[in-house]
């Protein structure tokens, strides 16, 4: 009988020792699993990242291409004094122009822009469809008008402007 306890319990033992080593060994195989897996998923999410910003600077490449399109290059802004000017002569008012201030140049994140003053005279009406034209229906360029002053002149109407037209 104490042979047969000592067996079995000689057997305990060594299944109890055997099970201590043999969790061990698959808590560390465990461990390297899910390190392994983190690892996986880092690099997937980093292969989607790199997808996304392909795809991505494809779709900038497209809206870079239009704001290209709509914004004149720096050179082409001696032609919009004379583009108001004809403008002008279509809504019969008299009007002066000119550039003022430095040139702020174009970047990577932003366009270039250069300040202008205009002072123009006329009916009320024809004033607005002027400022309108310039605003909306320019066909190259872009402006801002920052400062208004619009008085009344006699039977005419007097703008003081002052704005920004946009470059690339």
């Amino acid at each position: 009988m104490i042979i047969r306890i000592s067996l079995i319990a000689g057997s305990l033992i060594a299944f109890a020792a055997i099970a201590y080593f043999l969790s061990g060994a698959i808590e560390g195989q465990a461990k390297k699993v899910s390190s392994d897996r983190t690892a996986i998923n880092k690099r997937s999410q980093l292969i989607e990242n790199l997808a996304s910003q392909r795809i991505t600077s494809e779709e900038v490449k497209k809206y870079q291409q239009a704001i290209n399109l709509l914004l004149p290059q720096k050179d082409d802004l001696v032609n919009f004094s004379s583009w108001l000017d004809g403008l002008s002569r279509v809504r019969q008012i008299s009007m002066n122009f000119s550039f003022s201030g430095e040139m702020v140049p174009s970047n990577d994140t932003s366009a270039g822009h250069i300040r202008f003053s205009l002072n123009a005279n006329g009916e009320y009406a024809n004033l607005m469809n002027f400022l309108r034209d310039i605003e909306a229906k320019a066909p190259r360029y872009t402006t801002v008008f920052d400062d208004f002053d619009l008085k009344r002149a006699g039977g005419n109407y007097s703008i003081i402007i002052g704005g920004r037209v946009f470059f690339r």
